[in-house]
């Protein structure tokens, strides 16, 4: 008897996109065809919060299913060791290939050959080098014969990996450098937009300083945010939108390989950003450690074959219920270590209006945060001492909270203030509700290595250390998982 090929696996993850910067999450302009497509034959999560607004622990969260203060990694270019339970090694180990093409940013370097089957692993920090890239804002056309110019390249490999491996179950995971800072992109998206029509929107113009953390005016004056123009933002802006409308195009081609090949039934689809980009709001770039939903908030998109289609899922989600999501539907165990969870369920029952009471995101190294400027230092990017203060936002219902270890707090009423304008903190009439969030922040902390095996003993044949009383990066997968996954095979 003819077995059943299990389902392979696509991730897509482009690098500091914003949710509103996609057709389907309400942009008017851009024009992401392709996903907005995508978005139609799956489920659109709606209120998806990131793990981190920073590259390394975002991604180290998404794979681990594990919160930032757990793991620990505060960085951008933080890396964690593969024996650690992960989305990665759980599918490998389950029978699949595994490709991967673009930036890592999540294992340690000298062990990606252990991880990857194939692999390009290519990193362009901030594309770093390039003589056209003198501020956090600048933005340029990327020569089309450029080594930097990957977006395209990284999708060929991805192709050319599938086309050879369509009959043995694969997964590949494709990290697009776009649309990251700088903002550049080869033609024609260097042109597709104007950047006299775009109009920049109320938070670059009427956000209050006094009333934000000072670490947001302290890179303002090390991004030289002062030397930048309403052209030079539009500008950017323009080239932002490029860039994505590149990485649109680049998932359509992928769709459409799928499609011709018949792969598409048999082949589960993950979009999704690691965080989001300031791009102008509060007359910033980049990203730094704050918990705006322009940073925070990602574009999040599942396509599982033949089910699902069209759901617009409301509910609350965080990045660590994406990984066990995955496992879930592909009918691979899901690790102990893990804390999110599947969104499956409520798939399969059609519950799409509630999923989590709140979402929490961190932030922030493990130094106090500086208060004011480095006189003559400026920085193209958020480093040092831009990336220190810890944080954390915690999100319910329509309040979010954002409380930092040494700076001004945040609280914000989304539904009368989506562009979180107006802090209301300090406000006396806000008092009970700045309480029940402090709580709720206090717990989700306090919650972060609580997860539920639904038993008392700890699973100590297949996870030797027991995370519930141990850190993490002391858990290892033990020597009789591949035997249980070899007989996990069988019974399936």
């Amino acid at each position: 008897v003819k077995m059943k090929k299990k389902k392979n696996l696509i991730i897509i993850t482009p690098d500091q996109m914003r949710y509103d910067y996609l057709g389907c999450y309400g942009h008017p302009d851009i024009g992401t065809k392709h996903l907005d497509q995508l978005a139609s034959d799956g489920v659109l999560l709606e209120s998806c919060y990131c793990a981190a607004p920073l590259c390394g622990p975002s991604r180290i969260s998404f794979t681990t299913s594990t919160y930032f203060s757990e793991h620990n990694h505060r960085n951008y270019w933080s890396t964690i060791s593969p024996d650690v339970p992960n989305l990665v090694t759980q599918i490998k180990n389950a029978g699949y290939v595994t490709g991967m093409f673009g930036k890592n940013h999540l294992f340690t370097y000298e062990r990606l050959p252990e991880v990857w089957d194939e692999l390009d692993e290519i990193c362009l920090g901030n594309y770093d080098g390039l003589e056209e890239y003198r501020h956090a804002f600048s933005s340029f056309t990327l020569p089309a014969d450029h080594p930097f110019n990957i977006t395209g390249r990284l999708t060929d490999e991805a192709l050319d990996f599938m086309k050879r491996r369509k009959d043995e179950p694969f997964f590949v995971w494709v990290n697009y450098q776009d649309p990251h800072p700088a903002f550049t992109c080869p033609a024609p998206y260097d042109t597709m937009f104007n950047p006299e029509d775009i109009e920049l929107d109320a938070t670059y113009y009427k956000y209050d300083a006094d009333k934000q953390p000072a670490r947001n005016e302290v890179w303002r004056v090390h991004s030289e945010m002062d030397l930048c123009t309403d052209m030079d933002l539009k500008q950017a802006i323009a080239h932002y939108m490029g860039q994505i409308r590149y990485v649109d195009d680049s998932v359509g081609r992928i769709m459409n390989f799928l499609n011709e090949t018949g792969l598409e039934e048999e082949t589960i689809v993950l979009f999704f950003s690691d965080h989001g980009e300031l791009l102008g709001s509060y007359n910033m770039t980049h990203k730094i450690p704050v918990f705006y939903d322009c940073l925070t908030r990602i574009p999040a998109i599942l396509r599982y074959p033949g089910k699902y289609r069209g759901v617009r899922f409301k509910g609350l989600v965080e990045e660590v219920d994406l990984a066990p999501t995955l496992l879930d539907l592909m009918d691979i165990e899901i690790p102990e270590t893990m804390v999110g969870c599947s969104l499956a369920g409520n798939l399969e029952r059609g519950r799409f209006e509630y999923f989590k009471e709140s979402a929490l995101s961190e932030a922030g190294g493990g130094g106090p945060t500086w208060k004011e400027p480095v006189k003559g230092l400026k920085l193209l990017a958020p480093h040092l001492p831009t990336s220190l203060g810890p944080g954390a936002m915690v999100r319910k219902e329509n309040y979010k909270l954002s409380v930092y270890a040494d700076d001004k707090c945040e609280l914000y009423d989304l539904e009368h203030d989506p562009d979180e304008l107006e802090n209301l903190f300090e406000n006396p009439a806000m008092k009970e509700v700045r309480a029940e969030m402090i709580l709720l922040l206090t717990k989700r902390l306090l919650s972060v290595k609580i997860r539920d095996t639904g038993n008392m003993e700890w699973n100590s044949r297949i996870y030797p250390q027991d995370v519930r009383f141990e850190p993490l990066e002391l858990c290892s997968v033990g020597k009789d998982v591949e035997d249980e996954n070899s007989e996990r095979k069988i019974r399936t």
